[in-house]
């Protein structure tokens, strides 16, 4: 850029109207000087990268820090933070499905003389060396059993060689159904995708017979996913929220003017473990929430509900005993969108919410209460929000456009100040609701890999099998022995179907075979 040309464009512009060639001159030169002026804003969410590198936890009105005294040294370089995450292997306890062997040395025993010849002994170590070994294999063994047949020369009468233990009566065993549940439903993979990858390894099952599997087997698991739902109505604190799906053939009542379908993912929390559940039709999250709270048991306390704003995630019942709490995250979005017009408006609210979730951290390392949590947020969090509920007020008498981005997302925190700040007034009420986003991820990468389901009966099979795995994964459960497991005690499950949850199941099964439970 000539710096002499736009000085003289901009002297000109004293004595007469600019022509065309000048302005684009001009013009050019100002978006260059404000690309190099405004930092770069990065596709990241972080209070850091939205405010150029604010520290965590600073007070939005945070004082500068004091001069040294004369002839103090100076002050140490900052360590470099730490690299996050290790070497890429896992710790031994997470290879929960790992077969431990025990290796003796061939020659040598405890207490014998060293080999060397140093006179001493060799003794046991409590330690022992560890070797990891990878084995691959098909996910899907096929095995071909030829049994002989012999037949009588007089009557016909055939007799056939029975099948080996374990063997049958049907030609896919609940193992292999498992895996083609799991993989298309716990990990995303079509069915037609695991047709052509065993295809491959030379055990091909077509999507159709895929399909035909893991919905029969839905169909003995049914008791098990309602009682599922029922335990979910009971929970404490629940996090939902729902994603738009596609159903081909949806069939719809005639009167219906809805056109949408949506998977509602909701997650309930107890004391001692989580319940996943999904939801696929018409209804929304907020339908489908007084669907499961009609289960509930009438004595217990209203359930604290967490989701974000959107009308949808409301339904017709509310009443002025439910605790509802909106989600901050959401609040908070609506500033990052528009930080790049506004960055010093939005820059003081970041850092307000960024306080609030700094002091939520220290929570949660402390390991505190819900009483005492409630306590702390109180002392340190009360006066950030408060203050930010003024400077808000303050903003929009007058000093902020109403209907801008910048202040229609003011306007929505002040909406539903009262439902954001419920952290402040109820023990255990949570600031956002992302729980309810990652577990709405099972049901995004369903659509980003098969696109939709086929029919309302494929929706419904996607749901029991994503519930399922799901609740086995936030309680730390091996889901394919789970799945395996239900399938092989199927006779049993209308018995007592709260006895074949994740977290009852192994004791059941104690039991059924005559052992002790394990405690």
């Amino acid at each position: 850029m000539d710096l002499a040309k736009v000085e003289a464009i901009v002297e000109a512009t004293k004595v007469r109207a600019l022509r065309e060639e000048e302005y684009r001159e001009l013009h050019q030169g100002i978006k260059l000087l404000a690309n190099l002026i405004t930092p770069a804003f990065r596709n990241d969410e972080s209070t850091e990268a939205v405010c150029g590198g604010q520290a965590e936890g600073q007070a939005p009105e945070s004082q500068p820090a004091s001069e040294a005294p004369p002839g103090a040294e100076a002050a140490e370089e900052p360590e470099k933070p730490t690299r996050k995450g290790g070497n890429g292997r896992k710790k031994l306890s997470e290879y929960s499905a790992a077969k431990h062997v025990g290796v003796s040395h061939p020659n040598l025993r405890h207490g014998q003389l060293c080999p060397c010849g140093c006179g001493g002994r060799i003794y046991l170590q409590v330690r022992r060396k560890v070797f990891r070994h990878f084995v691959g294999r098909p996910p899907i063994e096929l095995t071909i059993y030829e049994t002989e047949e012999l037949k009588c020369n007089f009557c016909d009468k055939v007799y056939s060689a029975p099948l080996p233990e374990g063997v049958g009566p049907g030609s896919y065993d609940a193992t292999a159904i498992s895996v083609l549940a799991l993989a298309k439903y716990g990990t995303g993979l079509p069915l037609y995708r695991q047709a052509a990858f065993l295809g491959t390894l030379g055990v091909g099952i077509a999507a159709s017979t895929q399909y035909e599997l893991v919905a029969s087997a839905a169909q003995q698991l049914e008791p098990v996913h309602k009682e599922l739902v029922t335990v979910g109505a009971q929970g404490k604190l629940s996090h939902f929220d729902d994603t738009r799906m596609k159903i081909l053939k949806f069939v719809r009542d005639p009167k219906d003017k809805r056109t949408g379908i949506h998977t509602t993912g909701l997650l309930s929390i107890h004391d001692d473990f989580e319940v996943a559940l999904f939801m696929t039709g018409r209804n929304h999250a907020g339908e489908n929430m007084e669907d499961v709270l009609k289960q509930r048991d009438p004595d217990l306390p209203a359930m604290l509900r967490m989701s974000d704003a959107l009308s949808s995630n409301f339904s017709d019942l509310e009443s002025d005993e439910d605790v509802i709490a909106s989600c901050m995250a959401h609040g908070r979005r609506n500033f990052v969108k528009v930080a790049e017009y506004f960055p010093e408006e939005t820059r003081h609210v970041l850092l307000a919410i960024g306080t609030v979730y700094h002091n939520d951290k220290l929570a949660k390392e402390q390991g505190l209460s819900p009483e005492d949590r409630l306590a702390f947020h109180q002392s340190n969090s009360q006066p950030v929000m408060d203050e930010l509920k003024k400077h808000l007020q303050d903003q929009l008498q007058g000093k902020t456009e109403p209907n801008s981005s910048l202040g229609k997302a003011m306007q929505y925190m002040l909406n539903h100040w009262k439902t954001l700040t419920l952290f402040l007034r109820v023990p255990g009420a949570p600031l956002d609701n992302n729980p309810a986003e990652r577990l709405l991820k099972k049901s995004v990468l369903h659509r980003k890999n098969s696109l939709f389901y086929r029919t309302a009966m494929g929706a419904k099979t996607g749901d029991l099998y994503m519930s399922l795995i799901y609740t086995c994964q936030l309680n730390e459960v091996n889901p394919f022995d789970y799945l395996t497991e239900l399938q092989r005690n199927a006779a049993h499950l209308n018995e007592a179907p709260g006895e074949w949850l994740p977290w009852t199941y192994k004791a059941t099964i104690q039991r059924l075979r005559g052992a002790q439970p394990p405690s």
